[in-house]
Order: structure tokens, then sequence, then C-alpha cells
């Protein structure tokens, strides 16, 4: 579900050692706290919609999909936290009830592009409040288990296999070119004609949000705007594609070794190609954060797979040549940042995440201390 940069409290407290040992600090970070964890779960609950199972039948049956199950048949997803999502034999169907902002187009569009010759997702029926009071996309559920289910169990050699499919898909999705930048589901509403407009907007409106709630420190968030502003100019000549946003375990179907499909396009954006290693390198060093307030937090709970970098450089090395690459990703973790602060998910977590930002992500020169340079030069 997140892709954001991740910065956490820390609660220290002083461990006791044997005699005439020194007094050691242990640190914990906030978001492993059962506090934490309950919280997230609890926002999550808030803030999806629910549908019965009658509203997805009825749903199915407006928009003409062939043997409909049974309605005993329709579950709910017991992963993701953001979409309603469904579950059959057969199917998988999102519903959303918010019109003006399209959530599942691009899941299409990638369909229609890629559907017969890559392991995606395959869109049966899509409706944007036309046929249907929702918007919904029906698709047919793909082979295989989660990768979330498995991965920490494997070996490093099934991972590895598995992680290069998932980056040739990736490839095949930059071959989807653009003339401009922003959202993928506003395709024909918003568009920008530079990838640092668009970003500029986005962390704009963010930062609005946060000073009219008052989320943050005025000088604080002065300060973050200041530098985002002083840089942001790095995007202007960067060109667009398409980029999967939210790459992770939890968004990966494999039989064995073999990639059976690459799902969850909701978020998919019209992007320099440097903007998908957001997700990839969180999946690599920090797996935990995408099963955030779910059963499976405590299964990832400080695991990594850093042994997958090596692969995702010589996979797209262009972009690992780019001299620029730390100040971009920092820029784009930061409006990342101000995102999640915004969303007001956690007043602790809030106060943390602006403390690390101030504290490690506003570097003139040394990225060393960053959250991507801590992953990409140590």
């Amino acid at each position: 579900m997140f892709s954001p940069l991740r910065l956490r409290k820390r609660i220290i407290y002083n461990m006791k050692n044997m005699p005439g040992e020194k007094e050691k600090i242990v640190t914990q970070k906030y978001v492993e706290s059962d506090e934490y964890q309950n919280e997230i779960s609890q926002q999550y609950k808030k803030r999806v919609s629910k549908f019965t199972r009658e509203q997805v039948l009825e749903v199915l049956e407006m928009l003409n999909i062939p043997n409909p199950p049974a309605i005993n048949e329709i579950v709910e997803a017991d992963v993701g936290n953001v979409n309603a999502t469904y579950i059959t034999k057969d199917l998988v169907v999102k519903l959303n009830q918010k019109k003006g902002h399209p959530d599942y187009l691009a899941n299409k569009i990638v369909s229609d592009r890629f559907g017969a010759q890559l392991p995606v997702v395959n869109v049966l029926a899509y409706d944007d409040f036309e046929k249907t009071p929702y918007e919904v996309l029906v698709m047919e559920r793909s082979k295989g288990a989660m990768f979330l289910d498995d991965i920490v169990e494997m070996s490093e050699q099934g991972r590895e296999i598995i992680f290069q499919q998932v980056l040739d898909v990736i490839s095949h999705l930059f071959e989807i070119k653009f003339s401009d930048f922003g959202w993928i589901n506003l395709d024909n509403k918003e568009s920008y004609p530079t990838y640092a407009e668009f970003l500029n907007k986005e962390f704009n409106e963010h930062v609005s949000k946060i000073r009219a709630e008052k989320l943050c420190a005025p000088e604080d968030i002065d300060k973050i705007e200041a530098y985002f502003k002083k840089h942001i100019s790095i995007f202007d000549s960067c060109k667009s594609v398409f980029i999967h946003t939210d790459t992770h375990m939890g968004n990966i179907l494999h039989e064995g070794t073999k990639l059976t499909a690459l799902l969850d396009f909701d978020y998919s954006l019209k992007a320099p190609k440097v903007r998908a290693l957001n997700s990839l390198l969180g999946f690599i060093d920090n797996p935990q954060q995408y099963v955030e307030g779910t059963k499976d937090f405590p299964k990832f709970k400080g695991k990594n797979f850093h042994h997958l970098l090596p692969i995702l450089k010589l996979k797209f090395p262009e972009i690992f040549a780019d001299s620029q690459l730390l100040r971009k990703l920092n820029l784009i973790g930061i409006k990342e940042g101000v995102m999640w602060v915004s969303q007001n998910l956690s007043a602790d977590w809030n106060t943390e995440m602006i403390k690390g930002l101030i504290e490690n992500e506003l570097p003139e020169n040394d990225f060393s201390q960053t959250y991507h340079g801590k992953i990409l030069l140590n």
C-alpha cells in the first residue's frame, strides 16, 4: 500500500546488563510498537469504504459479467488498506464511490496494452459512473500465490528469480511514453508539462493542509518548503513514462519461481523512470512499511531484502548512472513524507516524520545520511 519515505519515532530506554557492563541504549521504532499498529489499523477501518455483497453482485449484473458468482462466494479481501476490494473464485472487484478522481483507470490501460503478453492484470470490465453508481474495476483473478505469503521463507535465489521477472514487467511499462506528467487516472482531466510542476502542485496541496490543520510547527514546514522549492527544478527536463508506484510483495503473484501477475496499478503515474525506485527501494530496504496495521506486520518486522539491490542496479543502469539520482530521490521522498503527514494518520508519527525530514533530508551536498543515501551509499 505505502511507498513513502519512512522515518520513524524511536523510543529510547535503558537496558540493564550483566554486572560490570555499561548500560546500553536500545532503540525501538514507534512503527514497530503495538500502539502504532493499532492506531494505523483503526485509521484504515475508518477510511476504507464498505460495500455489501448484494451491492457487489448488483454491479456485476449491471456490467453483464457472465456467470456471476453466488452471493455467498463474494468475500472482502483481507489485504490492501486503501480501496474496497472483493474477491470470488474467478474475479476481483474494486469499487469507488467518490466521483471526480478515478482510482482504477490505469489498470485498464495496462491490461489493454500488455495483458496478452505480460503477467499483469486482466481487466474484464471498467466503469466510471456510467453504467453503475460507482467507479468499478472487474478483473480476472490471477493464478498463483501472493509473494507476501511466502517471500520471507523463500530462498534468496527464489526471490531473485521472481524479482527479475517483476523488473522485466516494469521495463516494458517504461515503453509507454507520454508528452506530459501527472496521474494516469486523470489522463484526460489534469496534466503538467514537466514533472517539476506536477511535484510542486502536489507538494503545495499537502503543505497547505499541514498549515491549515497545524500538523507541525510553522517554522519546520517553512524550512522544508524552502529546500524543496530551491531544488525542484532538477526535474524540468525529465521524460515521462508509465510508472507503477506500488511495487511490493503484496502486489506480486507467483507459481514457484514463475511470476504470474504484477497487480494494483491504481496509483500509477506519468513520471520519470527514477520515480519507480521509490517503491522498489522501499520494498528492498523496509518491506514492513507495506503491511502496517495488518496481521502480516510481525512477519516482516525488521526484515529487508538487500540482496535484491544489485539486480535492480543491473536492470536499470541508466537510472543509477544519473549523477543527480540521490537529489531526485531525496525530493521525491520529501514530497511523499509531507503527503503522509498531511494525511494525519498518527500525531506521534507526524512529529517524528517532520523531525526526520529536518534533521536528515535537507542536505546541500552530502546525501550519506538521507534515507536513500543510506541505502545506496553505505
